[in-house]
């Protein structure tokens, strides 16, 4: 499964840039609807890589962090397209967290790689 593969399939263009906007310094991807594009940020995405260092039970077998937060956006991709409606924020990143551990066949709740940055 390539993920990068699979959002160009879609019409979703996946860019890195280097920092997230200074208001979110934490944001490590995000989603833009227009035009539909998956936003991964390398410094931080790179830094919870180096926290994660030596954790194995949150290591990402095949997959990099990148599709991992790639996946996760893609998640997001869909819901807007499909016109899913009524799910809370917290329920939309719930599912989102559910379809990259399915997609990716990940041994671990993604919401884990928060939790363990520290």
């Amino acid at each position: 499964m390539d993920v990068r593969g699979l959002a160009a399939a879609m019409g979703v263009a996946v860019e890195e840039r280097a920092a997230p906007p200074p208001a979110q310094p934490g944001l490590r991807s995000e989603y833009q609807p227009d035009p539909p594009r998956i936003i991964l940020y390398r410094n931080p995405i790179d830094e919870l890589a180096e926290a994660l260092r030596g954790i194995e039970r949150l290591q990402t077998g095949s997959w990099g962090l990148d599709e991992v937060h790639a996946a996760h956006e893609l998640f997001h991709h869909l819901e807007r397209v499909e016109g899913v409606e009524g799910l809370s924020v917290g329920e939309a990143e719930e599912a989102a967290h559910a379809f990259v551990r399915e997609l990716l066949g990940l041994g671990f709740d993604p919401r884990e790689l928060s939790a363990g940055e520290g």
